[in-house]
Formats: C-alpha cells, sequence, structure tokens
C-alpha cells in the first residue's frame, strides 16, 4: 500500500492531488483524487481537504484487506519457501527429522519457525505425536498472534504418521540422507496402540472394555512385583 502528493506541475500530465495503490494477492488497484474542483463554487480549501480524506480513506481500507488476506492465506497455504514434504497445510510450522550417526540421534519434530527464535517440538515415548502437534499449534497460536478459534480448529487437524513417512522418502531419495526407518517409530506409536486397542476390542466382542484392560494390567503387574520380592 502506498499514498503519494503530486505538487501541481510535478507531473506533465498536469494531475495535481494524491494517488493511492495497492496490490492484493498480485493484482494491482489504484485511485487518483485531483485538487481540481469540479466546480468553481467549491472551495479549494474544502476540495483539498476532502480530497485528502478520501485518499486517506482508500489507503486505510486497501491496507486492512491486505493484511485480512495474509492472514488468511497464513491459515490455507504453506509458506512460498517451504521445502518438500515439510508444509502442514499452513505457515509458521514445519516437519524434520534430525539426523546423526547413530540411529537414536533421529527423531521427528515439528517446528514452529518464529523468525530468530526457531523452536522445536520433538515426537517421542514420552511426547506422542498428537502431543507434540498440540504443543507446536499453542506456541505457534502465541508467538504469531493467532486467534483462539484458529488455533483450537489447527489442534484438532494433526498431521498423520504418513506426512513424516514421505518425508523420510523425500530425504532418504532426493536430499543424499540415510534416516532409519527407526526414525518413525514414536510417530507411529499412537496408531499402532489404537490398532491393538481395536483388536482387543474385537477379539472380546465388546465384552471387555479399555479400564478392564487396565485393571488386568495392574493386577499383574502387582502380582509380578509380588513374585519377585520372595
Amino acid at each position: 500500500m502506498a499514498i503519494h502528493f503530486y505538487e501541481k506541475g510535478q507531473l506533465s500530465s498536469g494531475f495535481h492531488g494524491w494517488q493511492v495503490t495497492a496490490t492484493l494477492r498480485g493484482k494491482r488497484y489504484q485511485k487518483y483524487f485531483s485538487l481540481i474542483p469540479p466546480a468553481s463554487a467549491i472551495p479549494n480549501e474544502f476540495w483539498h481537504r476532502y480530497q485528502e480524506t478520501r485518499a486517506r480513506y482508500y489507503d486505510a481500507r486497501w491496507s486492512a484487506r491486505s493484511a485480512a488476506l495474509k492472514y488468511i492465506d497464513a491459515l490455507e497455504t504453506n509458506h512460498p519457501n517451504t521445502r518438500p514434504c515439510r508444509g502442514v497445510g499452513f505457515r509458521g510450522i514445519t516437519m524434520g527429522i534430525t539426523t546423526g550417526e547413530r540411529i537414536d540421534q533421529e527423531r521427528c519434530y515439528f517446528s514452529v519457525n518464529e523468525p530468530g527464535n526457531p523452536v522445536r517440538f520433538f515426537i517421542t515415548k514420552d511426547c506422542t505425536l498428537s502431543q507434540a502437534w498440540e504443543q507446536a499449534v499453542d506456541h505457534w497460536g502465541e508467538v504469531f498472534d493467532i486467534r483462539p478459534k484458529d488455533i483450537e480448529m489447527k489442534r484438532k487437524h494433526p498431521v498423520g504418521p504418513s506426512a513424516f513417512k514421505a518425508l523420510r522418502k523425500q530425504l532418504n531419495e532426493h536430499e543424499g540422507y540415510n534416516i532409519s526407518v527407526e526414525a518413525l517409530h514414536d510417530v507411529y506409536a499412537e496408531q499402532r496402540a489404537q490398532i491393538e486397542r481395536q483388536k482387543a476390542s474385537e477379539q472380546t466382542q465388546g465384552e471387555v472394555t479399555e479400564d478392564d484392560l487396565l485393571g488386568w494390567y495392574a493386577s499383574l503387574k502387582q502380582e509380578i512385583s509380588e513374585y519377585q520380592n520372595r
């Protein structure tokens, strides 16, 4: 957005007054507000104030529109500079996999890319993919001043394990890395647990609840402990 004032005689066209320009999603807009009154009965001073007010109004209007469009684009599209398979569908968060000489140094993470202060949220045995996602989205919302309802919307739609699988393939096949499949172990932990719960439910025909299974597990753990202490 820009607003320019041209003095009388400054332009060869003879125009003098305000020019307001804006570029919104690649389309250029402009308006001119001449200081030549449309009728001689209109006082020059009045017309000057009127045209200046109109020019500043359009400049503010287009600035607000630009800010709104940038916010919408940030929520709905990856940044143009996002590298392949790193995007999560909106700007400010990307995915990554750390590398190292040992397999245990390979870990998947979400990165909140605050300029000058990026923060990583790792997926581990103690922090599931969903938990890491929620932590990353909450931090993203704070540092980028995102509306609470938009933060909540993103929290409800986490990136799936297949996205990290695709990232590993991209790194190994196109970027010269050799990341082991073990790097995805913690990423798929929730999915494996869900499959096991589904299998258990099918085998017991729904007669055994998750609370029952937890109770049996606690009892078995207690029995093992008592046996070891004999």
